[in-house]
């Protein structure tokens, strides 16, 4: 299957010389690390796959192919018009639409109006289940499963590059994202995290655990 992965860390175009020098330096690394993993899950799910990130350089439609059977858009709500309107343009090509991030987490019937699937939390096994077809149009759906790994960041090198190219090249400024854990350890009830209690992911525990021993051992 042909597919694309697109995150809008922007919710407009650059209009001014100072925009587009602060999105194309800055604003671009943003780029958060689940639509990574997404696009490295598909790959290794033996599909095609494009990933992009839209921080206001240019038409956003013109980052993924025309021809694509699936189409995921990760959105934070100040860009949800935008990812809206992408999602009408894929809905005219026959191609399936599926959203994720933190507003398809905290207002996916909204999302519904527009994409077919909402996806709350995911992970390799949902991703693989929503390509092989397994859910229904116009469906909230989340893995109910806390996220246990990640692709690690020689696997996302190629998500990483596209989503840290200036002017075409990788320049040594760039940031790598990294992520040590999910959920949080407070029980506020107006994020998209109230009810995911803190994990951190393997090799970070290990680390933890070593620095707890050796802080012991000191005392």
């Amino acid at each position: 299957m042909k597919i694309g992965v697109i995150e809008l860390i922007e919710d407009t175009a650059s209009k001014s010389w100072t925009d587009r020098i602060y999105r194309a330096f800055f604003k671009k690394y943003h780029a958060s690390i689940i639509p990574q993993a997404v696009s490295v899950w598909c790959r290794q799910l033996g599909h095609q796959v494009w990933y992009a990130t839209y921080y206001g350089q240019r038409d956003p439609v013109r980052l993924l192919p025309d021809e694509l059977d699936v189409v995921f858009v990760a959105s934070y709500t100040q860009a949800s018009a935008l990812a809206y309107a992408l999602a009408k343009v894929y809905r005219m090509r026959k191609t399936l639409t599926v959203i994720g991030g933190p507003h398809a987490k905290a207002f996916p019937r909204d999302c519904l109006r527009f994409f077919d699937l909402a996806v709350k939390d995911c992970d390799k096994t949902l991703i693989d289940d929503i390509l092989r077809g397994h859910f229904d149009r116009h469906t909230v759906i989340t893995s109910g499963r806390p996220l246990r790994e990640i692709p690690s960041a020689e696997e996302r090198m190629p998500e990483i590059i596209a989503a840290s190219l200036v002017g075409g090249r990788l320049r040594r400024l760039s940031v790598v994202p990294l992520l040590s854990s999910v959920g949080c350890p407070y029980s506020c009830d107006f994020c998209v995290d109230w009810s995911n209690p803190p994990k951190l992911f393997p090799g970070i525990a290990s680390a933890s655990s070593i620095w707890r021993s050796k802080t012991a051992t000191r005392r």
